[in-house]
């Protein structure tokens, strides 16, 4: 009986120590803290910080940053194969509608650190052919999700870009009612012997300027509206107000 309570007991201690070494050790805050300044362990989150703020210098595998012939290949084969197929529909006249159907290929190093380096390298080119861009940086750069980002450079050249697109589009739009005032003032308007043909010509060529005008301007604020759901992709939000300023931004156009 003596053996068996002994081996009970013995059972009964071995069954203790082992779930003692088993448990976790319970440390208080404060020492947790310690352990974890002096330890080499980083947290998710300080891992992040660390890719943001790296002082290594980049490696492109896209381009040589010191080629223009490197740069000018990269970008000219940016797009991807993939073709996207986007349709609008416009009112023409009164009851009439006009679909237009456009195809857009979307741009495959975007987001990437050889898209940020080549932005970054062409952006600051630009900058000392005309200073004044440098208003760009300046104006996203006042937002702290984008001025603390790995892809400050890849949203400036993208403003500086789609400036450059809009001013082209503005003049042509200047250029194109020019050239339609001319063909007005040599149509003979304003004679009072006109045709009723030729009053009705004059009107149709009128709806007509008038039409593309207004699809030229649509197309600009849809380029606007894009490019800033693009700057919220990139930074997870951005303000109006910051992107209303970089709309307005007077830019001389070097391409």
């Amino acid at each position: 009986m003596k053996k068996i309570s002994a081996a009970i007991v013995f059972i009964v201690i071995v069954i203790m120590v082992y779930y003692y070494i088993k448990l976790p050790m319970i440390v208080p805050d404060q020492q947790v803290s310690e352990i974890s300044k002096d330890s080499d362990y980083i947290t998710h989150a300080k891992k992040f910080d660390a890719l943001q703020n790296r002082t290594e210098p980049h490696k492109p595998l896209g381009f040589d940053p010191k080629s223009s012939a490197s740069m000018d290949k990269y970008y000219d084969d940016r797009f991807e194969k993939n073709v996207t197929v986007v349709t609008n529909i416009f009112k023409s006249g009164t009851n009439g509608t006009r679909v237009q159907i456009t195809s857009v290929r979307k741009n495959k190093h975007f987001g990437t650190d050889d898209w940020e380096l080549f932005s970054k390298i062409q952006f600051q080119n630009d900058c000392e052919l005309d200073p004044g861009q440098s208003q760009i940086l300046d104006i996203l750069s006042e937002y702290p999700a984008a001025r603390d980002s790995s892809r400050l450079f890849t949203g400036a050249y993208g403003v500086r870009f789609l400036l450059y697109n809009i001013r082209n589009d503005i003049q042509k739009s200047i250029r194109d009612e020019i050239r339609f005032e001319d063909r007005m003032k040599n149509s003979g308007i304003g004679v009072s012997d006109l045709d009723e043909n030729k009053r009705a010509l004059i009107r149709w060529n009128n709806e007509r300027h008038q039409e593309k005008c207004l699809r030229c301007w649509q197309g600009i604020n849809e380029d606007k509206e894009e490019y800033w759901a693009v700057l919220k992709e990139l930074y997870g939000d951005f303000p109006k107000d910051l992107f209303q300023r970089l709309m307005a931004v007077e830019y001389q156009g070097v391409f």
